[in-house]
């Protein structure tokens, strides 16, 4: 297909009207000019803005990213064996306030208190650094082929998988063209892990977490549960992660149901975002990473650490039993000896 022709079939988008149709995203994949990107982005922006997308749209979607890449349709139909109780952990990215890699770190401390994960890492897209900028830093190396990664899992209770492992021909389509949330960010963090995993939890940076485990459910129904996690700490400020402030929407997704929850808690202190922002460096947001897992007396960073890793080791939900386990993994020293042990393996 011609750049030309792929212009005159997407959806046009100027009226403010944006509407799903397979055909539109599977000329936008096959069109890679730079008058492609922005339409595909404004087209985006509009379905994301008028509300006009369903778990079904976003199944399409998925099948259509399947059909385009080769690889990932593989990996759909024969998903890595790992062992029982792996969760899949993964963020979709934040759009206004950035916390610090929270989940990177929940990841680890939730290894560390015994839930195997595979945690799915990127390079900085919207934020300063990305999963994968401060493992660098950290000199942990992500697994370099899918296969390895039962053995990773084997050695260290974590794998670290760049999503391009397993879509390389949609990364290489994708990448670059979205610095905000768009539909993808709703289920592709998650489906692109074709591991046979027990669970998954998904931190997602927009109110509609039902949305996203709806579609999840459909086009991962291997994986028996899973949640979606976000936070609006302000009106029109999400971050995808549980905080102990802000208004946290949670969605348990099963084979029988999806379950919606809201809990309204205090709003946030300027000392706890200062405590958690984002720094303006790899360096320092790989160390308050490494920090918030370090034994010690409880700061804003290790709680919210913490309150992430007990949705990894706990059914979706916080329990004292989850919160139990995951500080007496920080508190004991096993979640720093972990990140040492990642670190030599390299």
């Amino acid at each position: 297909m011609t750049s030309a022709t792929a212009a005159r079939s997407a959806p046009e988008t100027n009226s403010g009207l944006s509407n799903f149709s397979r055909e539109a995203l599977r000329s936008f994949l096959q069109d890679g000019s730079p008058t492609s990107n922005e339409r595909w982005r404004r087209w985006c922006t509009g379905l994301i803005r008028d509300g006009h997308l369903s778990a079904s749209d976003l199944l399409d979607w998925w099948t259509e990213v399947v059909e385009f890449d080769p690889v990932l349709r593989r990996h759909v139909t024969r998903p890595v064996t790992v062992q029982d109780g792996t969760v899949v952990v993964a963020g979709s990215g934040k759009e206004q306030f950035k916390t610090f890699n929270v989940s990177t770190a929940a990841a680890i401390l939730a290894a560390a208190a015994g839930t195997p994960v595979v945690k799915g890492v990127s390079r900085s897209v919207s934020a300063i650094s990305g999963a994968a900028d401060i493992l660098d830093v950290l000199r942990i190396r992500p697994v370099i082929d899918p296969a390895g990664i039962p053995d990773a899992l084997q050695r260290h209770n974590i794998a670290f998988v760049s999503y391009p492992l397993f879509c390389p021909r949609y990364a290489d389509r994708y990448d670059g063209v979205f610095d905000a949330i768009n539909p993808a960010s709703f289920f592709m963090p998650v489906a692109t892990l074709c591991v046979k995993a027990s669970r998954f939890l998904f931190g997602l940076a927009h109110p509609d977490v039902e949305l996203s485990a709806r579609a999840l459910r459909a086009i991962r129904p291997d994986v028996a549960a899973g949640t979606v996690v976000s936070t609006d700490l302000t009106d029109g400020e999400t971050v995808d992660e549980y905080c102990g402030v802000g208004t946290v929407r949670l969605a348990r997704a099963n084979a029988e149901l999806v379950d919606a929850t809201t809990r309204a808690k205090s709003a946030p202190a300027t000392g706890w975002r200062t405590a958690v922002a984002h720094r303006p460096t790899h360096a320092a947001n790989a160390a308050l990473a490494a920090e918030a897992l370090a034994p010690g007396d409880d700061s804003p960073a290790t709680s919210l650490v913490e309150l992430n890793a007990a949705l990894i080791v706990g059914p979706g939900a916080l329990t004292d039993d989850s919160l139990d386990r995951v500080r007496h993994a920080r508190r004991s020293g096993g979640a720093i000896r972990l990140l040492r042990a990642l670190s030599e393996s390299r």
